[in-house]
């Protein structure tokens, strides 16, 4: 186990596990090694604005945040995911609008919760375990001032970010599912998902 010293605030899975992706350094398959490398690139993007964070808006951090996110994550397939079988009957048009207003909320949301540095550190696994779905699941935890420590996995596949696993079980994706079903049993279909994705990502960028 390896542990690398961060100083950030943080307050939520998805935050946590992409601050862990940027510390896995100890890789032994080629699948791995090229994991790393990409993890590696995301990390130069990603740290010179954690370390300004205190000093940048919630709008700033979210322009910044953008690139490295979503190439991070693998948001086609969690908006596929996530929407379950009502994704087949949205239109093509419907199916962008869904991803990219799902794109912007997963930035904005890391924006709104990045804020500065207070002495968090992480310890990541470098051994991984293979997924049942296919992919790999990175075991890490998250240190935190006073001795609490949580476990944070994630699953990473094709070299993207699927799914983020708060205290080793409880699945991101699975809590997005949840919330795209009760937005869709409205009857409002795609446009009321976009419309609402919309609205929180507003309200979360408001600061």
């Amino acid at each position: 186990m390896i542990r690398f010293p961060f100083r950030l605030s943080l307050s939520s899975p998805f935050i946590a596990v992409v601050l862990a992706l940027l510390s896995m350094s100890a890789i032994a398959s080629p699948a791995e090694a090229q994991a790393s490398r990409r993890i590696d690139a995301y990390y130069q993007q990603l740290m010179p604005t954690l370390k300004a964070a205190g000093s940048l808006s919630v709008r700033e951090r979210d322009r910044r945040f953008g690139p490295a996110i979503r190439s991070a994550f693998d948001i086609g397939a969690m908006a596929r995911l996530a929407s379950g079988p009502a994704w087949s009957k949205f239109s093509s048009a419907q199916q962008a609008a869904v991803r990219e207003a799902f794109a912007a909320f997963l930035v904005a949301d890391y924006a709104h919760q990045v804020t500065d540095y207070s002495g968090e550190s992480f310890v990541v696994d470098p051994q991984t375990s293979p997924s049942a779905g296919g992919g790999e699941v990175v075991k890490t935890k998250l240190l935190q001032p006073g001795g609490r420590t949580v476990q944070i996995n994630y699953l990473v596949r094709g070299g993207r970010i699927l799914d983020v696993y708060l205290n080793g079980t409880i699945s991101d994706l699975a809590t997005r599912r949840d919330e795209f079903a009760s937005i869709l049993s409205g009857g409002g279909g795609a446009d009321a998902l976009v419309k609402t994705l919309r609205a929180r990502t507003e309200s979360l960028l408001a600061g």
